[in-house]
């Protein structure tokens, strides 16, 4: 069979499968044991999660399977996380979380981060998650000053998407510990790539003023976005 008479075939597939009568169940048990196709088409039909074996089934499908069923798993979860956030307080699914926020797809990390603003204030998963991301943080920038200069390019593109989500994330967090949180900023202030300031310059607001005091080679920064970011820190520290 060739690319053409396969991608027919998977159409024709798709289409008959849509027009199947399928029951709430049924879309659920297509999600966990049907093939890639099926189990996209699935997800997408499914319009509600109403108990925990639901919520592992969901959960399940967000990591290690195809970039099309994660995707749709993660939209889901956007509607699914408000309505119902007792579901998904678990450890192991805070583990799949944390997994699932630096996924190759930038569509996937940002309908997690969406999702998990319904749970940013439930206190052990935020305790949990900030402390893990901020660990995993300070392990991707030492990965990125540990690599030959040959090697950086492609590491310093990989590690820094990684290091954009996770500060995103850091952002939905009511309560933060500074102490915590300033060893990360410290260190991403001097990062090149200047999304990376930005997100950093954003996060300053979570610090008190010695501390922010402490990250002035922002204020000589001469990117505009991380100045707009700064302007927002200085409304709320205003210099003395």
């Amino acid at each position: 069979m060739d690319y053409i008479e396969e991608n027919i075939s998977n159409f024709e597939e798709s289409f008959k499968f849509f027009e199947r009568e399928l029951s709430h169940n049924e879309l659920y048990e297509c999600l966990k044991n049907g093939n890639i196709a099926e189990k996209q088409l699935a997800c997408v039909r499914i319009e509600e999660c109403n108990n925990s074996r639901e919520a592992e089934i969901l959960m399940q499908n967000l990591t290690g399977i195809d970039g099309k069923v994660r995707e749709a798993v993660s939209f889901k979860l956007r509607n699914f996380l408000p309505q119902h956030k007792e579901l998904f307080l678990r450890r192991d699914f805070y583990e799949i979380f944390l997994n699932s926020i630096i996924d190759i797809n930038g569509n996937i990390c940002r309908n997690i981060i969406t999702a998990l603003q319904a749970i940013a204030e439930v206190e052990d998963f935020y305790t949990y998650a900030e402390s893990e991301i901020i660990k995993r943080g300070l392990e991707v920038i030492r990965t990125i000053e540990n690599f030959d200069y040959k090697d950086r390019k492609y590491v310093t593109n990989k590690e820094v998407f990684k290091l954009y989500w996770y500060l995103e994330t850091l952002s939905i967090f009511p309560k933060t510990d500074a102490t915590e949180l300033f060893p990360l900023l410290e260190r991403t202030a001097k990062v090149e790539e200047y999304t990376i300031r930005e997100k950093t310059a954003g996060l300053m607001v979570k610090l008190p003023p010695e501390m922010t005091e402490k990250l002035d080679g922002l204020n000589f920064d001469n990117n505009f976005y991380v100045n707009l970011a700064l302007k927002a820190v200085l409304r709320r520290f205003p210099p003395r």
